[in-house]
């Protein structure tokens, strides 16, 4: 059956139908190994809330406090560089192979010494707790590489690359992986623990394509958030008890920061609680192609140049493309390790890697493909 439910009552309802508890990913409930990928039946819960969409158009606010995101979360977000215990980069670079310009991950010690890592072709490095590099290989899995060595954690039964895998299908929690996993009817979200040994939590949806948004608090428990998207309409699912859920209309790069949901939507970076009912818009119309949180400020990026947003709304532009040596676009903004990175580049080929403070000066310019 399918509920329809208003504003006022969407916090009530959530507590109601999660207060039995919802599925926590700090239990230690683990059974055999198994694979990645599963060709199960996805199951459709029997109890469906379905938000619906706001009777106004959205307006624009003065954003106030933005929030902190938690460090789990924050580390979840897509990155392009990843810090090492003892002050290591890993991140991107480019080099002629034998088919071609290919993309490689080099290990940068920041004392003049650069490597490559040699992971398995179009690998995709997902996490770092700081001593470990776990990353994703297709036809093996979810891997960890560590002190030079790597050993597959979650096996892969795909047929060896032919579908790329994004990183917003992995979610890596305190004690667990959470990852996707495709089927024939939808998606299947599992989790296994460092070891690789799956535990019996299980999530299901009956659209493909799904992505791992992180978890938030519904009445004292950890609660899986998750989005897909139909059509050209993106929406957000969190998780409950016994089968119940919540849907809600957002938009793209979903993030979870204190009791808030981020999102683009419509060429605006916009928030919503998690009623669905209240939406605002905190950017103008633009080309926003990443956005993340540092300070107290938001920071985004187009093609052309990175904004901040500071508490009063006001909008800044502080760095453009041409304020990196060699960079004629940027291509993503990302904080890691209490940091904010900017990454571009020029040509098809060429990256190019930089810090900066939370004014836009470039404090090093860390990597070029020049």
């Amino acid at each position: 059956m399918r509920k329809c439910i208003t504003a006022a009552v969407m916090a009530a309802l959530l507590a109601v139908y999660f207060a039995a508890g919802c599925s926590d990913h700090n239990t230690d409930n683990y059974s055999e190994p198994d694979e990645i990928t599963t060709t199960d039946a996805v199951t459709t819960a029997e109890t469906v809330i379905t938000v619906a969409e706001p009777s106004t158009k959205p307006e624009k606010v003065i954003p106030g406090d933005f929030g902190t995101p938690s460090e789990e979360t924050e580390k979840n977000r897509p990155q392009f560089v990843y810090i090492m215990d003892g002050g290591s980069y890993v991140y991107l670079s480019g080099k002629n192979g034998q088919n071609g310009r290919e993309d490689v991950y080099i290990l940068d010690d920041r004392k003049g010494h650069t490597e490559e890592l040699h992971l398995p072709a179009k690998s995709l490095v997902l996490y770092t707790d700081g001593k470990s590099l776990y990353y994703y290989s297709s036809g093996e899995g979810i891997c960890e590489y560590r002190d030079g060595k790597t050993k597959v954690i979650i096996k892969d039964s795909t047929d060896g690359g032919s579908t790329a895998r994004e990183r917003e299908e992995f979610f890596f929690a305190k004690d667990r992986i959470y990852f996707t996993c495709p089927t024939d009817s939808g998606t299947v979200i599992r989790s296994a623990d460092y070891s690789g040994k799956l535990s019996g939590e299980e999530y299901s949806l009956e659209y493909k394509n799904a992505h791992i948004v992180g978890f938030t608090e519904v009445s004292g428990k950890n609660s899986l958030v998750c989005s897909y998207r139909i059509s050209i309409n993106e929406y957000i699912r969190v998780f409950g008890e016994n089968g119940a859920y919540v849907d809600i209309k957002s938009g793209e790069s979903p993030y979870i920061v204190g009791d808030k949901l981020y999102y683009i939507k419509d060429r605006r970076l916009c928030r919503n609680d998690l009623s669905g009912r209240s939406e605002e818009y905190i950017t103008d119309m633009g080309s926003i192609s990443s956005y993340c949180f540092f300070g107290d400020k938001l920071y985004y990026s187009d093609s052309a140049a990175v904004y901040a947003v500071d508490r009063d709304g006001k909008t800044k532009e502080i760095l453009s493309a041409g304020g990196i040596e060699g960079t004629d676009f940027i291509d993503g903004i990302c904080t890691a390790g209490g940091r904010l990175f900017v990454s571009g580049g020029s040509g098809a080929f060429n990256h190019s890697l930089a810090e900066i403070d939370e004014n836009g000066k470039v404090t090093e310019k860390i990597h070029s493909d020049k």
